[in-house]
């Protein structure tokens, strides 16, 4: 199943961000409010359908990149719902 363009396109601007991020973060407390909330923003906008998949997605996205994981991703589950 494929996902809609507009999602599509705000993962990847959240992808081409996260390194950024990580090379101007001093601490990972300041990264995590930030791309939570993003994601957690993403996931809103996702149909019932689409979400499984943009959940697999981010966490491809977090795998790619050398950081530290929160305790709600080391867990496997999903984005903390308001974040």
């Amino acid at each position: 199943m494929s996902i809609r363009p507009a999602i599509q396109g705000r993962l990847e601007a959240l992808d081409a961000m996260l390194a950024h991020w990580l090379a101007h973060v001093r601490h990972p407390a300041q990264f995590w409010p930030q791309f939570e909330n993003l994601a957690a923003e993403i996931l809103d906008h996702c149909t019932d359908t689409e979400r499984e998949q943009v959940c697999a997605l981010i966490e491809a996205m977090l795998r790619r990149h050398p950081l530290e994981l929160p305790p709600w991703h080391q867990r496997g589950d999903d984005v903390p719902p308001g974040s």
